[in-house]
């Protein structure tokens, strides 16, 4: 039974992605089927868990206190999909960030709120307006390290400076912006979630496999920051349980995914390169 479910789910991703299947909700259902059974229980246990720091712990109820569940919950699924190489972020995706973007800006946490917009940019709208994008997500995956031996055209020479670039970049101009113009009370943090994310963020969308290794320690950072931000009363505490289980689902995508597991798929490629070069 189980075969024949993951056979189902290969075929849908083998088929060609259609911007009409991105608005269909049958397709939506169709990719969350096949996952690691722990990112089923992280929605489970964010959607309970959320409910009672939201409504029962005594906290003010607001409409914040809606746009920050409703935003906890859409991100585990998407965030879920991209563990298990399903391409569910793009319309969940924007609405997810928007969400968090209202709930960043309300907590005083802007470069958080900067990041949500540069995920929409960089993970979801490549979804929306390139659909073909998501198709066979699972075979374009590898390490920078192994971009010379498949044959690319820009290897670790290239990606290695660019990544140190924007990372460090979008920290020291977050944090120059923080302390000079918007008098935040938490910089230093804010200012790592960004360029953290911007990394893990690059290399999610050009299918990297240290994607997962910056989602882990931006996942830390998260926690850093909202629980901070919770213990100074500008949030609840729905977005710093949100992130813990963001860093579990983090540890499934270095012990349990192909996005550092695919090393047959690698030898595929090589092999094939090798085939094509004595061919002609």
């Amino acid at each position: 039974m189980q075969q024949t479910s993951n056979a189902g789910v290969q075929n849908t991703q083998e088929k060609a992605v259609s911007l009409r299947d991105l608005f269909s909700i049958r397709w939506y259902i169709e990719q969350t089927k096949g996952w690691n059974p722990i990112s089923y229980w992280l929605i489970v246990i964010a959607a309970i868990g959320n409910i009672y720091i939201s409504f029962f712990m005594g906290h003010p109820v607001s409409w914040v206190t809606f746009v920050t569940y409703a935003a906890s919950i859409l991100s585990i699924w998407t965030i879920g999909g991209i563990t298990n190489s399903r391409p569910v972020n793009g319309v969940g995706g924007i609405l997810s960030a928007i969400l968090y973007i209202i709930a960043a800006l309300v907590a005083k946490n802007p470069a958080d709120a900067i990041l949500q917009g540069f995920y929409i940019l960089v993970l979801d709208l490549p979804v929306l307006t390139m659909p073909a994008w998501s198709k066979d997500v699972e075979k374009k995956i590898r390490f920078i390290h192994e971009t010379d031996i498949r044959g690319e055209k820009h290897g670790k020479k290239f990606w290695y400076p660019v990544l140190a670039i924007v990372g460090i970049g979008l920290f020291a101009l977050a944090y120059w912006f923080e302390t000079q113009v918007l008098h935040t009370p938490r910089p230093i943090s804010d200012s790592l979630v960004l360029g953290s994310g911007a990394v893990g963020a690059i290399l999610t969308t050009f299918r990297f496999g240290e994607a997962f290794a910056f989602w882990l320690i931006q996942g830390a950072l998260q926690v850093i920051l909202w629980g901070h931000t919770a213990l100074s009363g500008d949030a609840n505490w729905v977005l710093f349980f949100t992130y813990m289980l963001f860093l579990v689902n983090d540890l499934v995508g270095v012990f349990a995914s192909k996005w550092f597991h695919h090393s047959e798929e690698t030898k595929q490629i090589v092999a094939q390169n090798e085939a094509e070069k004595l061919a002609q």
